[in-house]
């Protein structure tokens, strides 16, 4: 019980800084910065950040086995790169709220799968955090002002896939835990994103378009928005199921609302308030439930 609460504090911490970073991604599109030069120099930085500390500091955890780059590529390109691309289309074709809605839908998809896999159990405790997580999402969306559900079906579509990718990115990522540390994952995955990224525009040439005042913002979102929560993120997975992980998560949309109204004076109407009581409420209770997930048994060996 005490690792279970040592990953939910690791988890939580992640998605304090997703949902700070929120506001300081809002503060960067406001000033008219092409949202896919973020996500490159987020992906870009990050591992060039990583990679200098792991080099400097822990240089074992840099290498893996040959037998291994295939998971890596999957893993970084499917699971890392996706997350971000689906998550920035979804913004792009509907709004910023329901983006966030329908990415946390993967929850849904993690506990279907645990299903199928017989690695989990559907108990009333994580069926009720469930329910109670998706409807506070809803109603979260539902009652930002000037915003609200805003679907199309390319903006659905990519809404669903960036649930998908996030799910992916959760149970994928379990595997690789049980062989590698999470920043040797995230290293791995950060530089097949840099990759992707760099049939776009290379990164140094997105780079000097900017001010060293963006940089530094940058410089923010790949370490504060990046490294450290998606560390974080991976060390509560260590100690979590990937349903528990996934649903403790869905904080962050509370976090940045919160956060919003306390740092920019965005109005917290009363369904966005309810919708927040319902998030607490199912993180608590999938947190205080007793139920133990069938151990995961799968190596990276057998997944690659």
């Amino acid at each position: 019980m005490k690792e279970q609460w040592k990953g939910f504090f690791f988890v939580v911490l992640a998605a304090f800084l997703w949902g700070l970073s929120g506001n300081v991604a809002k503060y960067l599109f406001n000033r008219q910065i092409n949202p896919l030069d973020v996500v490159q120099m987020r992906l870009f930085l990050s591992f060039v950040f990583l990679l200098l500390y792991l080099a400097f500091v822990r240089r074992s955890l840099i290498l893996i086995e040959r037998k291994h780059i295939c998971y890596m590529v999957i893993f970084g390109t499917f699971g890392v790169t996706a997350v971000q691309s689906t998550y920035l289309l979804a913004i792009s074709q509907t709004n910023v709220a329901t983006a966030i809605f329908l990415q946390y839908l993967a929850p849904v998809l993690v506990l279907g799968y645990g299903l199928l896999r017989r690695q989990e159990r559907l108990a009333l405790p994580n069926g009720l955090a469930l329910f109670f997580s998706v409807l506070g999402g809803f109603l979260m969306v539902k009652g930002s002002p000037g915003a609200g559900l805003a679907v199309s079906i390319p903006g659905l579509a990519a809404g669903l896939s960036s649930a998908a990718a996030f799910a992916f990115y959760t149970l994928y990522g379990k595997k690789g835990l049980a062989t590698y540390s999470p920043w040797t994952l995230l290293l791995y995955g950060f530089a097949m994103g840099s990759v992707v990224f760099s049939f776009y525009r290379l990164p140094w040439v997105t780079l000097v378009q900017y001010s060293w005042k963006e940089w530094l913002f940058f410089v923010y979102i790949a370490v504060f928005a990046s490294i450290l929560p998606f560390g974080f993120y991976f060390k509560g997975l260590n100690y979590l199921s990937p349903v528990k992980t996934n649903l403790t998560s869905t904080l962050e949309p509370v976090i940045a609302g919160i956060l919003a109204y306390l740092l920019l004076g965005e109005i917290l109407t009363p369904w966005q308030a309810l919708g927040c009581g319902l998030i607490l409420t199912g993180v608590i209770l999938i947190q205080l439930s007793g139920h133990r997930p069938v151990r995961e048994t799968l190596n990276i060996d057998r997944a690659a």
